[in-house]
Order: structure tokens, then sequence, then C-alpha cells
């Protein structure tokens, strides 16, 4: 077994109560790597059959990378992975913190859950031996009020009640999460509350000295580059990213709002309800925030602030500049365990529904208060209009019909991340080819477009950003990168401070042992990529889901920094088909799987 894996993995069936730690196949390891990789070759056949997301059938997978538990900073990361019942396609989540390194301390690389509890139970994991154990007195818990005594993930009532956009939640009022897809609500169907993990088990690096080196030639000027990130958090960028025309405004209708930025952005949050910083085991930066309110009517509030996602989702998509508001919003939705994103775009779908008519109850834009009060009652399934919307802004509009699919803002039914496509073209194609639906994470292309230089990989300057020419390619080439980095699991602000992809593979070879070059290992995150697009090609997903909202393809901003432009959207998407070798139907050809070493799944596609 290569260096920085435990060895060992732990299904537990829930239906049966059994539980059973198997050996890791080493093969497994070498082609998949582990995270998000490691989670496709588990899962593929399973969610690929079609499962109910919600039913006994669909499988959860828990699954750290071989850097996890390591010296490697910011390795602290999971994966979270299952058929998604909001996209009812490939399913995935990522998330710092502190549990994967217990998950490893206790004695495994990934945990397998199948089968559905009779009753709520939670999963005890101790120094290689687990327990499924009694869960009643903690269903109906909040995520801050949950206490097990250890590293835990978990979920709160809006998984437990079913709410499609339910996240998996981590650390306790440090409010990490793995917030997309829903699987907080599949974890919520298995009746499953939480898993606690803790030991004395440590992964072994192949070349402890090779790392230290390797770290120590580069993390100091990383750590510069994320200064500002320390100091005022990832919102710390909200007033630039309005003045260039990348922040979401109104539920994407609306192109500048530079005194509401200014009341909702890092700088702002740090004179005003912050008291501490966060950083996730491991981590030399510190982006997270802790903030309390202390007046008004948001006293009480304490615990995570809200990052850039989340203060944008929940701030300018709803005209909400009140920054207490915002940060209520956040707990509200930390605590039920809902995705911010998801969130934050619903109730902007809600105050645009009350606004042409469809449903005059809703909250105002710009009412916090209110948004505050929908999104308790969403998290918690209470009245008819919020427990639909519980659904996602796709089953929403279907329901209402008409005109509310025209501002209903989803790719393949999972609602758009904070960065604008019209501004960042590039970031069309991402959003429109993730495997998970809409997802900056899975090309972070838009990096690459401002400040972001790739020599390594052919991107020795930042593309143009309102250009198509390169863009196809590159985002094909970036996605295969971040799927190394979802597999390995380093966070990808690491790029942002300067990381370089070689520098990548001197940290994976010494903690792995591997001798791979780079082109080895970005083969290795294109046979990730291509088993991800073939399990929802399985799935019924071709180039018809491929697709933007027709706002974001045919509305100009017009207003703010890039007040006409829009996505060239059909010539990057030919030439990001051509970069990938796929079908003009947008799959990957048998051939083609057969050669990334995945010819078992070559019938699928």
């Amino acid at each position: 077994m290569p260096g920085g894996y435990i060895g060992r993995w732990l299904h537990v069936d829930l239906s049966t109560k059994q539980v059973r730690s198997h050996p890791l196949d080493g093969r497994d390891a070498e082609r998949f790597v582990g995270g998000s990789g490691l989670a496709a070759r588990f899962l593929a056949e399973q969610v690929a059959a079609g499962p109910d997301p919600l039913g006994p059938a669909n499988p959860l997978l828990f699954a750290t990378g071989p850097l996890a538990g390591t010296p490697a900073p910011t390795s602290d990361r999971f994966t979270v992975a299952a058929r998604s019942p909001l996209t009812t396609l490939w399913g995935e989540a990522d998330c710092g913190g502190r549990w994967a390194s217990a998950l490893k301390g206790a004695g495994f690389d990934a945990v397998l859950v199948t089968g559905q509890a009779e009753k709520p139970v939670y999963l005890h994991i101790e120094n290689g031996e687990a327990e499924i154990r009694d869960a009643a007195a903690l269903w109906g818990l909040d995520t801050y009020e949950l206490d097990l005594g250890g590293p835990t993930v978990c979920i709160g009532p809006a998984g437990e009640r079913g709410v499609l956009f339910a996240s998996i939640m981590h650390d306790g009022r440090g409010g990490r999460a793995a917030g997309r897809t829903g699987l907080g609500a599949v974890m919520g169907a298995k009746r499953l509350k939480a898993i606690v993990a803790q030991g004395s088990q440590r992964p072994a690096v192949a070349h402890p000295d090779a790392l230290k080196a390797a770290i120590r030639a580069c993390i100091g000027d990383v750590v510069e580059g994320l200064k500002l990130y320390s100091q005022h958090g990832t919102s710390s960028g909200v007033q630039n990213y309005e003045r260039l025309g990348n922040l979401p405004i109104k539920n994407w209708r609306q192109g500048a709002w530079p005194e509401g930025a200014a009341k909702i952005t890092g700088a702002t949050m740090t004179a005003t309800i912050l008291t501490g910083r966060y950083a996730c085991a491991g981590c030399p930066i510190g982006c997270g925030r802790e903030v309390a309110v202390t007046e008004g009517p948001h006293a009480g509030v304490r615990g995570a602030g809200p990052e850039y996602e989340s203060v944008t989702s929940l701030g300018s998509m709803c005209l909400i500049d009140d920054l207490p508001a915002v940060a209520h919003m956040n707990e509200v939705c930390n605590r039920l365990g809902m995705d911010t994103i998801s969130a934050g775009t619903v109730v902007a779908f809600a105050m645009e529904a009350r606004e042409r008519g469809i449903w005059p109850e809703g909250p105002a834009w710009g009412d916090g208060e209110a948004a505050v009060r929908l999104l308790e009652q969403i998290g918690r399934r209470e009245g008819e209009v919020p427990t639909l919307l519980g659904e996602g802004t796709r089953r929403a509009a279907a329901a209402w019909g008409g005109l509310a699919r025209e501002f209903a803002i989803h790719v393949k039914g999972l609602e758009l991340p904070m960065h604008d496509p019209r501004v960042y073209v590039s970031a069309a194609i991402g959003y429109a080819t993730s495997t998970r639906g809409a997802d900056h994470l899975q090309a972070f292309s838009h990096f690459y477009e401002r400040l972001g230089r790739a020599p390594s990989l052919g991107i020795p300057e930042p593309l143009p950003r309102e250009a198509a020419e390169g863009k196809g390619a590159m985002v094909a080439t970036l996605q295969n990168l971040m799927a190394l980095f979802d597999s390995l699991k380093l966070c990808k602000f690491l790029l942002i401070g300067g990381l370089q992809p070689p520098q990548l593979v001197e940290w994976a070879n010494a903690v792995t042992g591997c001798e791979r070059d780079l082109d080895g290992w970005m083969r290795t995150g294109e046979r990730i990529c291509n088993l991800r697009r073939a399990i929802n090609a399985r799935l019924g997903a071709s180039r018809a889901d491929d697709t933007l909202p027709m706002r974001l393809l045919t509305h100009r901003r017009g207003e703010g920094g890039a007040p006409t432009n829009l996505p060239p959207f059909g010539p990057m998407l030919a030439d990001y088909y051509a970069a990938r070798r796929w079908t003009e139907f947008g799959l990957p050809t048998p051939e083609l799987l057969r050669e990334l070493d995945l010819a078992e799944y070559a019938a699928w596609v």
C-alpha cells in the first residue's frame, strides 16, 4: 500500500446492522487516489444503477485522501458522495475541518454506508472498531447542539426532514459543511444522525524529509499570497467583484450594487461583528470567520461567519445589505444543515416570485428578517410553499409553471455558485459540464482569467476573460487538475496563493512514494473526470444537460463592470468536447475509456 493510506475501509449496512472492515485495494488507490476519485470507483456500479436517491439502495460514501493526516498543509479534507436527490445525478460534496484526520486516526480511509436504519442511529468509530448506536435522543437537535465528544459529521433538522439541498455539517459552531447536492437528505433518509471518529493511528509518509523540504520551499509564499484571506476572510473580495461585474445581484438580474457590497464585504465584517478566525486542521491560512451579533433583531448569532459564497447568495442575491441579517441567515443554514448557496438562491427565487405575482406572500427584496423566517420554515419543512422551496428552484419552478422557469437559476438542478459566467466566460463551460451540476470548483477556471498562471499546463498568463479562444481546452485541463485536488484532498486556495502543479506533484509523490510525473498525475485526473461523466451518462445525462439558464446566456447585466458581455457558449462548448475527445453528444467513447484504464465502464457510453 502506498504511503498516506491507513489501508482499510469500513462498510456499514444499516439495514442488517452489520459492520465490516475491508482492506483497501492497492490498484484502486493507484488508479483513483482517494476522495472524489475513490468515491467514483466505489460507488460507480450502485449509483449508475439508478437507485432512489432517498431509498436504502443509494450508497453514501465518506472518503479521505492520502494527504490527510500528514504534514501537507490544508489536507484535512474529505469527500461525501452518493446519487444526489437534488439533481438525480452524481452527487458529491467536499468539506474541511478536522474530521478527515480523525477518521484515519480511527483506522479507516473511507466509510461506506448502505441500507436504512429502522430508527435514528449514529456511528461511533474508534481505533479500528465501529458500533451503531441509538440516536433517538439526538434526532431533532441542530448541528450546534449536537456533541458526541469527538470530531463528528452530522445532519440537522433539514436533513432529517428531507430538504433536498440539506448539507452534512462538521465541527459545531465552526460551521464546516459538505454542502452541495443535498447529501444531508441522503443521510437523513438512512436515519443516520452522525458519525463520530477518533483514535491514534497515523498514515505513514513514504518520504518525510522530501515532503518537509517541498513544503518549506513554497508555503511561505503561499501564505503571503493569501494574507487578505487571513485578515478579512474569503468575503474580502466582495467589493472588487462588484466593480468587476462578477458579483451576482438580485437573482442575477442587476449589474451594480456598490453601496450594498461595501456593507457586507469582509473588511466590514472584521470591523463590526468579527470575534476570531477559524482554521481547518493543518491550515496556515485561517480564512474562516467567527462572529457574534450582540444587539438588534439578530442578536444572539454566534459562531461561523458567512464565507464569500454565503455572503453573496444570502446577501447581494437577495439585495440584503444588513450584515447581521446575513450572518443570521448563515447561522440558520448551519444549524438546520442547509447548503447556503442553494438556500440563498431559493430565497432570491422566492423574492422574484413575489415581485412577479406568483407568490405574493413571499419575502420582499432586501427584507432580512423575512428571509430568516423563510429559511427557518424551509429547513423545518413548515408550510406548503416553504416545503416546495426545500426541493430546490428547479422543482419549485416546475410546480409553479409559467415564467417561474425563467428565473429558476440552476444547472442540472443545482443552483449556481456566486461567480458570473457573463464576466469570466470560462465559468460558463465549467458550470455546464460539471458532473454534479453548476460548480465553480470542479474547474476553478475563473481564477485563470484573472490572476492565475500555470505554465506547466500551458497557461503562462491569465486568458482574456471575455474571449472564447482557448477556454474549452483550459477548462478540460483544469478539471483534470481539480480532480487531483479533490482526490488527494487539498484546499484549492493553495492555487490562489501561488502553488504550482509541479509542487503539488512533489507533495503527492513524497507522501505516497509514487514516482509519477505531472503528465502521469494529470492522466489520473482525466481518468477520474471521465469515470464521473460515464456514471452520469448511465443515468441518462448528455449534451442536452450541458447548458446554462437563459438569463445568463441572453440577459446583459446592463451596468457595472461588464454591462454588455454575454458568454460565447457554443464555440467554447464545442472546443471543450474536442479537447476531451468526447462525441458530439458530450459522451466519452468506449475507446477513450479503455485508453484511460476504464474498460469495465466502456459499455456505459
